[in-house]
């Protein structure tokens, strides 16, 4: 029996990987007002930024319908395969949730549903782990059971511009401590086991590179890395130098971050995703 793997669109897969691997990826929705878009179907990270940075509307997100949940996977257990969905964090989305809830219509032993407790590429390793063990023939449990071991490796650091859009969209968590004192600092945060840590504050863009970098080769031997960025392109190839020649052939991707997350960090966003100890 076949095991295919299930997420949402915050994981920032490269859509080759996604389509290689088979992942049903279903999007979250990003609203301006009236208007409401699916993330990554109707409205692309270059639209999204471009929208943001025009709009007189802040915009806000919200998780999918439990009928987009329930027509893949009605569509996935039809042909006898079984399902292991991986998401983004239950305490930043209902996502997770209403997934879950999706799920109770179908045997527990066909499908199952688990909180990957991050968000962007951190989620996205999990999913492609997940997805590659599957292709291997990995049976339904041991899917599972490799997400739920590889969970606590998964970790995300972020340099913002501006705490801004974390703290309008309700999802700031501890970094509130760096509110009140972020005048010329850039705040890096950590997001892990579900929570946005705050991590430590630079004062120019140039050091938050640096130690974006320091940060995440302390954490060597890593086989997979993402660097992420919302509008920082040059930022993200300063970051994949300064990386690449001390991974030792690790798989390195460079990605855009969606329009759900960046409508909850800002653009000019900078980040790593990366799992820790994960041969």
């Amino acid at each position: 029996m076949a095991v295919r793997i299930v997420t949402d669109s915050t994981a920032d897969l490269p859509a080759e990987l996604v389509a290689r691997h088979r992942i049903a990826v279903v999007p979250l929705l990003v609203q301006f007002g009236a208007q409401s878009f699916r993330d990554g179907v109707d409205l692309t990270p270059d639209a999204f930024y471009e929208r943001l940075r025009t709009s007189a509307v802040f915009p806000t997100t919200s998780q999918p319908p439990l009928a987009a949940f329930q027509a893949v996977f009605d569509e996935l257990l039809a042909d006898g395969s079984s399902v292991v969905a991986v998401h983004l964090a239950a305490t930043l989305s209902g996502t997770y949730q209403a997934s879950a809830t999706a799920a109770q219509a179908y045997p527990p032993s066909r499908i199952a549903v688990l909180d990957s407790r991050n968000v962007s590429m951190a989620l996205g390793w999990l999913v492609l782990a997940a997805a590659r063990a599957a292709a291997d023939g990995a049976a339904h449990g041991e899917v599972v059971a490799l997400i739920e071991r590889l969970r606590p490796c998964a970790r995300l650091l972020g340099a913002l511009d501006t705490l801004e859009h974390l703290q309008r969209g309700g999802r700031i968590g501890r970094a509130r401590a760096f509110l009140g004192s972020l005048l010329g600092i850039k705040p890096i945060l950590e997001v892990r086991d579900g929570e946005v840590l705050p991590r430590e504050r630079v004062r120019t863009w140039k050091r938050a590179v640096e130690r974006l970098a320091e940060l995440t080769l302390a954490w060597r031997p890593l086989a997979h890395v993402a660097i992420i960025h919302a509008t920082a392109p040059d930022a993200a190839e300063s970051l994949r130098a300064r990386l690449a020649p001390h991974l030792d052939g690790s798989e390195l991707l460079v990605r855009p971050i969606g329009p759900v997350l960046g409508t909850h960090i800002g653009p000019g966003a900078l980040g790593m995703a990366t799992l820790v100890g994960e041969p």
